[in-house]
């Protein structure tokens, strides 16, 4: 197998171990319909079907972001395969061709996710796991609010309201630019030195648990009042946190091992554009890189 096969059949099956899981359930089962075009349905199936074309790109998008993406998709398809069919396009010759090539991929994928996921144990996860916790870092963390306003004038007079009493969630929850953290009055969660802009970060690490911030901090987002809510060392993150990375990160390394103790067992003859053999030199290199 090339190399560039094998990295595509184990982005393909591998990234289909990580991807967004919806739970299962009677509406929700793979058989659900979720769209009809010309009384023709496409199903729960289908979607999870495209997902795995998609491989770790999938899992790298939120499923509110992918289901309309992925379903617009499988309208599409439907819509332009049906008139496709209508005109025999089926026996094209090159359709055909392509279908080989397609059918040799997915039983190359299906083999890889078949021969892998059983390996992929608790115990080999948790020992990933703890190496890698073994080598985390802990670094400051802090835990701050934040009123983000255009002008400076504004961030002075809602400062004026907070040093006088106001509840600072509820201003932030009002008057915050800021729509990402202004449900949860403007608290941004603990975030590292490295994680804001300077400015910021500087202001929010030289304040103490429980202050605001004298004067508004200018950033080129605007003006922020600030709170400091917290201090901690970060520590990793729960296991469940990353285990669809962790399942990644070791089904990839089983994946690998195996492919490269098939090609160490398989006769394998490489050619170059012009047809002419790889030289011994050449077939070594192109070991090397596997």
């Amino acid at each position: 197998m090339s190399k560039m096969l094998r990295v595509a059949t184990l982005a393909l099956a591998l990234g289909a171990l990580a991807l967004p899981v919806v739970a299962a359930d009677k509406e929700s089962s793979a058989d659900a319909v979720v769209a009809r075009v010309n009384g023709d349905t496409i199903t729960r199936a289908d979607i999870a079907h495209e997902m795995q074309a998609m491989g770790s790109r999938a899992a790298q998008l939120p499923m509110q972001v992918l289901y309309p993406q992925l379903l617009e998709k499988a309208i599409m398809t439907k819509l332009v395969s049906a008139k496709g069919y209508e005109d025999k396009l089926q026996n094209d010759k090159d359709v055909k061709a392509r279908l080989k090539d397609i059918e040799a991929q997915l039983v190359a994928d299906a083999y890889v996710r078949k021969e892998v996921t059983p390996q992929i144990t608790d115990a080999k996860l948790k020992a990933r796991y703890d190496e890698l916790s073994a080598k985390f870092k802990p670094e400051d963390e802090v835990r701050a609010r934040h009123i983000l306003v255009k002008t400076e004038a504004e961030a002075n007079e809602l400062l004026k309201q907070v040093k006088g009493g106001t509840d600072f969630a509820k201003l932030a929850t009002e008057k915050t630019m800021d729509t990402g953290s202004a449900k949860q009055g403007g608290d941004l969660g603990y975030f590292p030195r490295t994680a804001m802009v300077k400015p910021f970060a500087e202001a929010a690490f030289a304040m103490k648990v429980g202050e605001i911030s004298d004067k508004p901090v200018k950033t080129d987002f605007g003006y922020h009042i600030i709170k400091l809510e917290d201090r901690r060392k970060s520590s990793p993150p729960p296991m469940a946190e990353v285990k669809d990375e962790l399942t990644a990160q070791v089904g990839q390394e089983i994946a690998a091992k195996m492919i490269k103790d098939m090609e160490a067992k398989a006769k394998i003859e490489r050619f170059n554009l012009d047809g002419t053999p790889m030289t011994a030199k050449a077939d070594k290199k192109a070991d090397e890189k596997k």
